[in-house]
């Protein structure tokens, strides 16, 4: 435990219910202490936990606020999509799998309808029971959820590389891309397909 101290004005004689006290009262004792400070002062002791050795920053630290991107743009030539900020800065990159040739994944001006953190997909011909991270577009005459932005666990497992034309329409990424996708774009965040 680390403990920070500071006087500050207050009732003298407060009593002392903090959980240095004890290191404070082993290095000088409660009056070592007490008779530091200032008539109608009180000595205001802090405590916070200590990090292990080598931590780099507190445990349970919470996520970083989603939201960033300011729009996506998949490029069906390159096979990639990309996230710029707010400022048209890029600020991530990677490879995807879009439309075989039986089922074009649509070109056009879109935005992102609505985010599912599990959820199932059914195709013409494939049923997948769980899908993490998957957010699909509307707009531009779209049906609901019929092209999406999510992972291909199954690709990766059968060791399939990205960058390859390989969907049913949609837009295929690693497992790790749509997380990241996922926790920094909001809906209603404007998507580009283009070639």
């Amino acid at each position: 435990m680390v403990c920070f101290a500071k006087m500050i004005p207050g009732i003298p004689g407060l009593p002392c219910c903090n959980p240095c006290f004890g290191t404070m009262a082993a290095a000088g004792g409660r009056s070592g202490w007490r008779a530091a400070g200032r008539a109608g002062w009180v000595l205001l002791l802090l405590a916070a936990a200590s990090l292990p050795a080598g931590a780099a920053e507190p445990l349970n630290a919470p996520p970083p606020p989603p939201g960033p991107v300011g729009s996506l743009v998949v490029e069906l030539a390159k096979q990639r999509i990309t996230a710029f900020d707010r400022n048209h800065q890029m600020l991530y990159r990677q490879l995807v799998s879009t439309d075989l040739a039986a089922s074009p994944t649509p070109k056009g001006d879109f935005h992102v309808k609505a985010k599912y953190k599990k959820t199932k997909m059914t195709g013409r011909d494939y049923q997948i029971p769980v899908v993490e991270n998957v957010m699909c577009l509307g707009g531009d005459g779209l049906p609901p959820d019929s092209i999406c932005v999510h992972p291909a666990p199954w690709q990766e497992a059968a060791g399939q590389t990205f960058g390859v034309r390989r969907s049913h329409g949609c837009i295929r990424t690693s497992s790790a891309t749509a997380r990241w996708l996922f926790g920094h774009t909001d809906v209603g965040t404007p998507v580009t397909i283009q070639n």
